[in-house]
């Protein structure tokens, strides 16, 4: 059956916000080394000194989240981390450093450039345990039930369809795994031109809910325990810390054809089949 002319058009309109993303987070991977400007923004955002002074600086130099979540952290026993929307690999390396030998690091990613600096960073510190994915976190190609723990700083407000990434968070944690995120909430209406302009999202900020909105989606997405905590202005919106955990009698089913959907829709996409 044919696409209707609305169906049509949200594809069209999919793929060129996410063209935009890709195109913006390119550049940021491929920018100079040497800028100061990811390091700070870093230390403001509440990164401790001596976790920045451990990584390589071309790493903290690609920074662009909206806050610090690894404190208070136990990561003791945890097997499997993913990590949606890693961008250069900050967080996935500091947290790869704490697991136990064996664990694991997904470093997901929708940009590849991106996906190199993590290649990159893992080398340099040996950090075996990272393994960089391309994908799509409306569509992520993990098997369900895989992670201990889904992290992500300032991504799920660029997805389109947040309400679908936060479903794919639930769907690949296994049942009590935690959720722990920065991301974005507003408190009032954004400009309707921001709102609605492709490039808003590309901006990260076409896509930022209310906060009681955002906790309705992880709700309904299968999450319970939502804390949504440290608020910080963030102009023109606020950063928050996110925290939830997948309910044990969440049941999701992934029909085949958005596994199939989610390997074609992202370029040189890894399907992790097991760990």
């Amino acid at each position: 059956m044919a696409a209707t002319p609305h169906a049509r058009h949200a594809r069209t309109r999919e793929q060129y916000v996410k063209q935009l993303i890709r195109k913006r987070y390119t550049g940021i991977a491929n920018a100079d080394p040497t800028s100061t400007g990811g390091h700070e923004r870093a230390r403001q955002d509440g990164y401790p000194a001596a976790h920045l002074a451990a990584l390589p600086r071309n790493t903290v130099a690609r920074y662009s989240g909206c806050g610090y979540a690894l404190e208070d952290l136990n990561l003791r026993g945890m097997r499997v981390i993913v990590d949606l929307g890693c961008g250069a690999g900050l967080d996935a390396c500091l947290i790869a450093a704490c697991l136990d030998a064996g664990a694991r690091v997904v470093a997901l990613d929708l940009t590849h450039a991106m996906l190199e600096r993590v290649r990159e960073t893992a080398r340099e510190l040996s950090r075996t345990g990272i393994q960089p994915v391309a994908g799509d976190m409306e569509r992520l190609p993990l098997r369900d039930a895989i992670a201990d723990v889904v992290l992500a700083n300032a991504s799920f407000n660029l997805t389109l369809n947040a309400q679908a990434a936060f479903a794919e968070a639930a769907r690949i944690l296994r049942p009590g795994g935690q959720l722990i995120a920065r991301e974005l909430v507003r408190e009032q209406v954004l400009p309707a031109e921001l709102a609605t302009d492709p490039l808003g999202w590309n901006a990260s900020l076409g896509g930022v809910p209310e906060e009681a909105t955002l906790r309705e989606m992880l709700l309904s997405a299968g999450f319970e325990d939502v804390r949504i905590v440290d608020h910080r202005p963030f102009a023109p919106v606020t950063s928050v810390r996110l925290r939830a955990r997948r309910r044990y009698d969440h049941q999701q089913i992934t029909p085949a054809s958005s596994l199939v959907q989610s390997t074609a829709n992202c370029r040189s996409a890894v399907t992790v089949d097991r760990f």
